[in-house]
Protein backbone atom coordinates (compact mmCIF):
# COMPACT_ATOMS: atom_id res chain seq x y z
CA UNK A 1 0.00 0.00 0.00
CA UNK A 2 2.66 2.21 0.61
CA UNK A 3 3.69 2.27 -3.02
CA UNK A 4 0.09 3.17 -4.35
CA UNK A 5 0.44 6.22 -1.54
CA UNK A 6 3.29 7.38 -2.72
CA UNK A 7 1.82 7.41 -6.36
CA UNK A 8 -0.94 9.80 -5.06
CA UNK A 9 2.16 12.10 -3.33
CA UNK A 10 3.96 12.01 -6.75
CA UNK A 11 0.81 13.10 -8.38
CA UNK A 12 0.08 15.86 -6.00
CA UNK A 13 -2.76 14.77 -4.62
CA UNK A 14 -2.70 14.46 -1.00
CA UNK A 15 -3.17 11.93 1.50
CA UNK A 16 -6.70 12.06 2.97
CA UNK A 17 -7.93 9.79 5.66
CA UNK A 18 -10.72 9.08 2.89
CA UNK A 19 -8.63 8.32 0.45
CA UNK A 20 -6.48 6.33 2.50
CA UNK A 21 -9.48 4.63 3.62
CA UNK A 22 -10.88 3.68 0.11
CA UNK A 23 -7.12 2.68 -0.78
CA UNK A 24 -7.11 -0.29 2.39
CA UNK A 25 -10.47 -1.16 0.98
CA UNK A 26 -9.47 -1.96 -2.25
CA UNK A 27 -6.37 -3.73 -1.25
CA UNK A 28 -8.24 -5.88 1.31
CA UNK A 29 -10.63 -7.20 -0.89
CA UNK A 30 -10.20 -9.96 -3.76
CA UNK A 31 -12.91 -9.09 -6.13
CA UNK A 32 -13.94 -5.88 -7.81
CA UNK A 33 -16.30 -3.83 -5.72
CA UNK A 34 -18.92 -1.30 -6.61
CA UNK A 35 -18.99 2.28 -5.15
CA UNK A 36 -21.49 1.15 -2.91
CA UNK A 37 -19.88 -1.45 -1.62
CA UNK A 38 -16.91 0.52 -0.83
CA UNK A 39 -19.19 3.12 0.37
CA UNK A 40 -20.73 0.55 2.87
CA UNK A 41 -17.11 -0.46 3.63
CA UNK A 42 -16.39 2.77 4.67
CA UNK A 43 -18.79 3.79 7.19
CA UNK A 44 -16.85 7.38 8.42
CA UNK A 45 -16.68 8.79 5.17
CA UNK A 46 -18.93 10.04 2.82
CA UNK A 47 -20.02 9.01 -0.82
CA UNK A 48 -18.80 11.65 -2.72
CA UNK A 49 -15.33 11.00 -0.96
CA UNK A 50 -15.36 7.60 -2.47
CA UNK A 51 -16.65 8.36 -5.82
CA UNK A 52 -13.82 11.24 -5.83
CA UNK A 53 -10.73 9.27 -4.56
CA UNK A 54 -11.61 6.22 -6.97
CA UNK A 55 -11.79 8.46 -9.77
CA UNK A 56 -8.08 10.19 -9.16
CA UNK A 57 -7.18 6.06 -8.28
CA UNK A 58 -8.56 5.47 -11.64
CA UNK A 59 -6.74 8.45 -12.88
CA UNK A 60 -3.74 7.67 -11.47
CA UNK A 61 -3.73 3.92 -13.08
CA UNK A 62 -3.77 1.58 -10.73
CA UNK A 63 -7.75 1.03 -9.84
CA UNK A 64 -9.33 -0.33 -13.23
CA UNK A 65 -12.85 0.33 -13.98
CA UNK A 66 -14.71 -3.49 -14.05
CA UNK A 67 -17.95 -3.53 -16.27
CA UNK A 68 -20.16 -6.66 -16.53
CA UNK A 69 -23.09 -7.68 -17.75
CA UNK A 70 -25.14 -6.64 -15.04
CA UNK A 71 -24.42 -2.84 -15.44
CA UNK A 72 -22.54 -2.70 -12.47
CA UNK A 73 -19.40 -0.90 -13.01
CA UNK A 74 -16.88 -2.11 -10.42
CA UNK A 75 -13.61 -1.37 -9.25
CA UNK A 76 -10.45 -2.89 -8.52
CA UNK A 77 -6.59 -2.51 -8.19
CA UNK A 78 -4.46 -2.85 -11.49
CA UNK A 79 -3.04 -5.85 -11.66
CA UNK A 80 0.24 -6.77 -13.54
CA UNK A 81 -1.10 -10.30 -14.38
CA UNK A 82 -4.18 -9.86 -16.84
CA UNK A 83 -7.17 -11.90 -15.52
CA UNK A 84 -10.68 -12.47 -15.72
CA UNK A 85 -13.72 -12.85 -13.55
CA UNK A 86 -16.39 -15.63 -13.20
CA UNK A 87 -19.42 -14.21 -11.80
CA UNK A 88 -22.29 -16.45 -9.88
CA UNK A 89 -25.69 -15.61 -11.77
CA UNK A 90 -27.32 -16.49 -8.41
CA UNK A 91 -26.01 -15.24 -5.60
CA UNK A 92 -23.73 -12.74 -7.91
CA UNK A 93 -20.30 -14.19 -5.84
CA UNK A 94 -17.23 -12.90 -8.18
CA UNK A 95 -14.31 -14.82 -8.28
CA UNK A 96 -10.81 -13.79 -9.78
CA UNK A 97 -9.40 -16.49 -12.89
CA UNK A 98 -5.66 -15.76 -13.17
CA UNK A 99 -5.74 -16.92 -16.72
CA UNK A 100 -6.09 -15.45 -20.21
CA UNK A 101 -6.74 -17.45 -23.81
CA UNK A 102 -6.08 -13.91 -25.41
CA UNK A 103 -2.57 -15.52 -27.01
CA UNK A 104 -4.67 -18.35 -27.85
CA UNK A 105 -7.15 -16.19 -29.83
CA UNK A 106 -4.36 -14.08 -31.78
CA UNK A 107 -2.84 -17.23 -33.01
CA UNK A 108 -5.93 -19.35 -33.94
CA UNK A 109 -7.33 -15.63 -35.93
CA UNK A 110 -3.77 -13.89 -36.58
CA UNK A 111 -5.54 -10.55 -35.01
CA UNK A 112 -3.55 -8.46 -32.66
CA UNK A 113 -6.16 -7.89 -29.96
CA UNK A 114 -5.85 -4.34 -28.77
CA UNK A 115 -8.99 -4.33 -26.58
CA UNK A 116 -10.46 -7.45 -24.93
CA UNK A 117 -13.20 -8.60 -21.71
CA UNK A 118 -14.37 -12.04 -21.14
CA UNK A 119 -17.31 -12.67 -17.85
CA UNK A 120 -17.85 -15.99 -16.99
CA UNK A 121 -21.23 -16.78 -15.83
CA UNK A 122 -22.69 -19.62 -13.86
CA UNK A 123 -23.12 -21.30 -10.48
CA UNK A 124 -21.01 -21.05 -7.57
CA UNK A 125 -20.62 -24.29 -5.54
CA UNK A 126 -23.18 -23.48 -3.02
CA UNK A 127 -25.81 -22.37 -5.63
CA UNK A 128 -25.62 -25.36 -7.52
CA UNK A 129 -26.42 -27.41 -4.57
Amino acid sequence: MEKLLSLIRESGAKITNPRRLVLEKLTETDKPLTLNEIYEECEIIDFASVYRSVKLFNELGFVEEINFADKKVRYELASKLHHHHVICSECGEIKELPICLLSEIEKITNYKITKHSFEFMGLCPKCKN
